[in-house]
């Protein structure tokens, strides 16, 4: 053993799977699916298929949102699944399982007590197709 020495530096890479992302390591979401999916700003967290359909599981990661009417910072209230429907993938039809966040405005003088997030990329507010393009 040489005395004095600094052992050898060991290269290594990150083990955080999403580094700008805050979401938490154990969602076992997989980037290259994301990717793949070009589903912005979602993660695709689950995917099924069924003899009828190809099913995929959605959810955006954002800690925080702004309320639209006021802008103060709102509070998570849970989850809504939202059923898009996506062009076929393998002859089969395809849906879009949309886990959107419901937020609540804690400002008492907004007159928006709670909204679902958007994303017009994905798809038109209350709308039924998804606007991906591919």
């Amino acid at each position: 053993m040489m005395s004095g020495l600094l052992p050898p530096r060991i290269s290594r890479t990150s083990t955080m799977p999403h580094p700008t992302c805050p979401c938490a390591a154990a969602l076992d979401r997989c980037s290259r699916c994301d990717v793949l999916l070009g589903l912005p700003d979602l993660h695709l967290v689950d995917a099924h298929v069924t003899d009828t359909a190809v099913l995929l599981d959605v959810e955006a990661c954002d800690p925080l949102t702004g309320c639209p009417g006021c802008g103060v910072i709102a509070t998570g209230h849970g989850r809504v699944t939202v059923t898009l429907i996506d062009a076929p993938f393998a002859g089969r039809p395809t849906r879009l399982r949309w886990r959107k966040r419901r937020w609540i405005c804690p400002e008492s003088a907004c007159p928006v007590v709670s909204f679902l997030e958007q994303s017009t990329q994905v798809a038109a507010p209350r709308g039924r197709l998804t606007a991906l393009r591919r």
